[in-house]
């Protein structure tokens, strides 16, 4: 709570100092009475602090109705097609990127650089103000603020390069006078030098984590921070083969110049392995209660995390944002995330179907070691079928049975409880436990007449049928218990950065440098806290197992986006069929006993992906290079 009054204080006082540039001369020569001076509000290191807060809200977060999983293999927006120009092959600079992708990520975030710059350049000044005596105490204050600043600029920094690459360095607030027409890209490597060194230097000012106010930037953040991108920078997108992509690797903007990979990889791994083994470090990573070899209470521990944690005082939290509805600061993912067989609610977030098959069975195997697709002809086209291998170690038809606990935290699927909220009154007498229902059901009747009966939370249900979505899942792991979708708001946190993350960072710089034990003793401790078995992967297969452990314990975190191009994979995942399922379950009453078959059919959810080398990068757009025509555009768009 002290922590959003504050950022309310901070609000509010950033909003005064815009409105005082509007006041006349003769009111500006006057002391105001209900907002502060540039002159008070630098020489208090409370004032300054709630300057600070408008930063953090600056970094915007996940929780939005489209999210960063719909422009990857992860999910899609739940109804409409695949319009986005990232999908749809015609990203260009005159795309509107605001509605094409998150705010964090784009140019637009040198506003935030613009304002954190002007808190960089005033904040060594404050202890200077205060008598000698006070000075010591009121430098250390500052310098933790100063650390802060330091972060926050190396987060925003870090977004905006993980998306376009090297960028202009700004290390001090722009004037009016200033001669803007100097300022031009840096090259990759040079922004990435940039921000390692503020998350070292914010890293030598702040405290750590459990010294820190919850929600503010600690040690631990600054550390993790500079790992995630020392692992961008070291992978093949910018240090790699990118002739395939149509990318010159003598283009600075985007690689490095003759990279040493050895090296690239060797500080990545260094860098996540400094905040493991961080001395007085409150974090820890969680095993969801595996000694209690449970798989419901695996995954319902392992959904609580990101679904009820609000505030990130657990270990596996580095930095999150943080909200208080009192304070209007709320998000509502249930609304958007939960049924449409409920009043009010979206339905919007749906994990594709092979994001579904990802998931591993209860013993560790593949779900294809048990199920096959088989194609049948169906007038001008071909259905595929979801269907039970006749020598299979699990033998229900059934794929939702026998699943790792992770797919039952993170997925709502046909015929699960959806335990969050009742059903409306107007159906509780057809479905009084709350089953979330796909399904459409046909009765063939004895007289050969059929009776068809739609599932509550399809797209024929009988609450604002639109809002069913087109996969035939949804996500629950941001989905907070005992908040009501329609009415209701969230207040669980967004993880920024979770210790999760670093980890699987280190374990995969290690398997590039050939220590495949090391990556090994990683993949099987992600795999056991969740009660799945050691890996038996090769050191060759190795690297594919890890990505699959990311994949899962990092979908919907945005971590996916910048995997898939960073690894240069996105041909071979963004080009893929867009499937769903459709469930029919048929009841021939003809026959005695009645028999009732059930069918899982992939769908066509959404048009297919169209993939071009540009959409490896986001370009500048055609209006920042009017304003500023020096800086060169990312390959594979028009230069002019």
């Amino acid at each position: 709570m002290e922590v959003m009054k504050q950022y309310l204080n901070g609000l509010i006082l950033v909003v005064l100092l815009l409105c005082s540039t509007a006041c006349t001369k003769d009111i500006l020569d006057k002391t105001p009475l209900d907002q502060y001076s540039d002159e008070t509000v630098w020489s208090n290191p409370e004032l300054a602090s709630s300057y600070l807060n408008y930063c953090y809200d600056g970094l915007g977060h996940g929780f939005q109705s489209v999210k960063a999983s719909n422009f990857t293999d992860e999910a899609i927006f739940g109804r409409g097609a695949s319009t986005t120009a990232l999908l749809n092959g015609t990203m260009s600079p005159d795309a509107s990127l605001s509605n094409h992708f998150m705010e964090p990520y784009r140019w637009s975030q040198f506003s935030q650089i613009q304002r954190i710059n002007k808190f960089l350049g005033k904040i060594d000044g404050i202890a200077d103000t205060y008598p000698e005596g006070q000075k010591a105490d009121i430098k250390a204050k500052t310098d933790v603020l100063k650390g802060e600043a330091l972060f926050l600029r190396a987060f925003n920094y870090g977004n905006m390069a993980r998306s376009y690459g090297g960028l202009p360095l700004l290390d001090k607030a722009a004037e009016l006078n200033d001669d803007f027409s100097t300022i031009t890209r840096a090259t990759f490597e040079e922004t990435i030098n940039f921000i390692v060194a503020d998350c070292d230097a914010a890293a030598a000012l702040l405290p750590l984590k459990s010294q820190q106010v919850l929600g503010r930037a600690n040690k631990e953040a600054a550390l993790a921070l500079k790992a995630r991108m020392l692992l961008f920078a070291a992978s093949d997108l910018t240090a790699g083969d990118v002739s395939g992509i149509g990318i010159n690797e003598t283009n600075a903007l985007v690689h490095y110049v003759n990279p040493n990979r050895v090296a690239l990889w060797t500080a990545a791994k260094n860098a996540a392995k400094d905040l493991m083994n961080l001395p007085g470090s409150s974090l820890a990573l969680a095993d969801f209660g595996a000694a209690s070899g449970n798989k419901e209470t695996v995954a319902q521990n392992y959904r609580a995390l990101t679904g009820n944690s609000t505030t990130p005082a657990d270990g596996e939290f580095i930095f999150a944002k943080m909200f208080d509805q009192a304070l209007g600061t709320r998000h509502r993912t249930n609304q958007v995330d939960g049924p449409n067989g409920y009043d009010g609610l979206y339905g919007r977030n749906a994990p594709l179907q092979r994001m579904v098959d990802e998931y591993e069975m209860e013993d560790g195997s593949n779900f294809f070691d048990h199920y096959y697709i088989e194609e049948v002809s169906e007038g001008s086209g071909t259905g595929r079928y979801i269907k039970n291998k006749p020598d299979a170690g699990f033998k229900s038809p059934n794929p939702y049975h026998n699943r790792e606990a992770r797919f039952y935290a993170n997925v709502l699927y046909d015929s699960a409880i959806y335990n969050i909220e009742p059903r409306p009154s107007s159906l509780k007498l057809r479905d009084p436990l709350g089953i979330y229902d796909r399904r459409t059901r046909i009765t063939i009747n004895a007289d050969g007449s059929e009776t068809v009966l739609y599932g509550l939370d399809t797209r024929n249900g009988p609450i604002v049928a639109g809002n069913g979505n087109y996969v035939g899942y949804l996500t629950m792991k941001w989905v907070q218990q005992g908040v009501t979708g329609s009415t209701g708001y969230n207040s669980n946190i967004w993880p920024y950065l979770r210790y999760t993350e670093v980890v699987l960072g280190y374990a995969e710089a290690c398997w590039e440098l050939g220590e495949y034990g090391e990556t090994r003793e990683w993949v099987n401790f992600f795999r056991n806290r969740v009660l799945l078995p050691n890996t038996t992967a090769t050191d060759a297969e190795l690297r594919d197992a890890l990505r699959h452990e990311r994949k899962i314990e990092l979908y919907g975190e945005e971590s996916r986006w910048f995997d898939i191009r960073r690894w240069l994979i996105m041909d071979e995942t963004m080009t893929l069929p867009q499937y769903g399922v459709d469930i029919t379950e048929v009841t021939d009453k003809r026959q005695t006993p009645e028999k009732v078959t059930t069918t899982w059919k992939y769908n066509q959810a959404m048009p297919n992906n169209v993939l071009i080398n540009a959409t490896y990068w986001l370009p500048i757009t055609t209006t920042e290079r009017q304003k500023a025509p020096q800086l060169l555009q990312n390959p594979n768009y028009r230069q002019d």
